[in-house]
């Protein structure tokens, strides 16, 4: 067996889709010591620059001096803290649903909703660009898909129109993680209403960016009167925290039923042991900032219209309003020469390669952080504009 397995390594070396595991010491603002080696960070989705905010870290302390470094126990046994469940109240109530449920990380939660609300009865349709957690969630839910084009929603209708399922699903990405561009989610609104489905919503890259106050892609399409709070009824949205609130976590939310079977049937849910209730004060106080956190995010609005405009490569820039600003080079050699040149230059901006990306279309993503100046964007579009010219 250990043959096999060191002859597959070898082929991901000689197919430069070998990936190794960087030793990072310490974050400072937009600077990252990696191996070593202090660079400017480009790599993070800490968008808002909240993963070192000390009102945060005084938070979880606050949280450790009073429950204790864990929760010792499953939610369902003796695991559930009273500061779980307010941290799960102020989710709701900020995304207008009616019940939240709290996971340890985004890709927990998808494998608990795939694997406990949707039956192998069920159909479910997936853009083709979905994080790997849905695709891997549905498959283990044992329902039938169909995946349609990215963001085609022509293509979607016409799969619709063709299954007569009694419970349908659209399942998408909010903001979708290495392309930054967002799902439309009035018209995946309008499509649930007309073929009776319902819509999955994960916007792990959407929360804390999008909306008046940072609630992610609902707020952005409701501060724009595209949709209601009557539209939310057909809506579970999951918001993932670790981005732009800067502590790990996620948050379900949804109609009263979704949580409450949830919490009897998800077995990801029900078998592990709770997250640390420090933890989930310490979510609390991000997610007010996330809410206060205006200057933030105009000044993120701002650094990624002066890196639009000011980089030359205009055709291998994807259209992006999000941090998310991915330049697609297709070859996987041509990724990791420009992100070895980006760093020997100073700059943190890892090769993203197949699988993580269909095949043929490697890319640098840089992301960029309200913890970023105009002259980081400056140094870092003088040194694509070399590399890549």
């Amino acid at each position: 067996m250990y043959e096999s397995l060191n002859i597959e390594l070898e082929q991901l070396k000689e197919n430069n889709l070998y990936r190794e595991l960087k030793k990072i010491d310490r974050r400072d603002g937009a600077r990252i010591k990696v191996n070593n080696q202090w660079l400017i960070d480009f790599s993070s989705n800490d968008y808002l620059g909240l993963t070192q905010n000390k009102l945060i870290s005084h938070s979880i302390a606050q949280g450790l001096d009073q429950y204790g470094n864990g929760a010792g126990a499953s939610h369902l046994i003796s695991g559930h803290y009273s500061v779980h469940d307010e941290l799960e109240n102020l989710s709701a109530k900020n995304t207008k649903m009616e019940k939240s449920l709290f996971f340890a990380s985004g890709y927990i939660a998808n494998l608990s909703f795939m694997t406990s609300v949707i039956k192998k009865e069920h159909y479910v349709f997936m853009d083709r660009l979905n994080h790997a957690s849905l695709n891997q969630g549905v498959f283990f839910s044992q329902a039938k898909f169909s995946r349609f084009n990215h963001l085609d929603y022509d293509h979607l209708e016409l799969l619709l129109s063709k299954k007569k399922q009694l419970t349908k699903w659209i399942i998408t990405d909010g903001v979708f993680s290495m392309d930054g561009d967002i799902a439309n989610i009035p018209k995946l609104v309008q499509l649930c209403q007309k073929y009776n489905a319902y819509l999955y919503i994960d916007d792990a890259h959407g929360y804390g960016v999008l909306g008046k106050t940072g609630q992610g892609i609902l707020e952005f399409f409701s501060d724009k009167k595209m949709i209601n709070t009557k539209d939310l009824k057909r809506i579970i949205y999951l918001n993932t925290l670790g981005k732009s609130a800067g502590v790990s976590g996620a948050l379900m939310n949804a109609k009263k039923e979704i949580i409450d079977y949830m919490t009897q049937k998800a077995k990801p849910y029900i078998y592990s042991t709770a997250t640390s209730p420090a933890l989930a004060q310490g979510i609390i106080t991000s997610m007010q900032l996330v809410k206060e956190s205006h200057q933030l995010r105009q000044n993120l609005a701002l650094l990624i219209h002066l890196f639009r405009t000011t980089l030359k490569i205009k055709d291998q820039l994807l259209e992006s309003i999000t941090p998310i600003q991915p330049i697609v080079l297709n070859s996987e050699k041509k990724a990791l020469f420009a992100s070895l040149e980006l760093k020997k230059a100073g700059f943190f901006v890892p090769a993203i390669r197949p699988p993580t990306v269909e095949k043929n279309s490697s890319r640098l993503r840089v992301s960029i952080s309200a913890n970023h100046t105009q002259d980081n964007i400056k140094a870092l579009v003088t040194i694509l504009n070399q590399v890549l010219a």
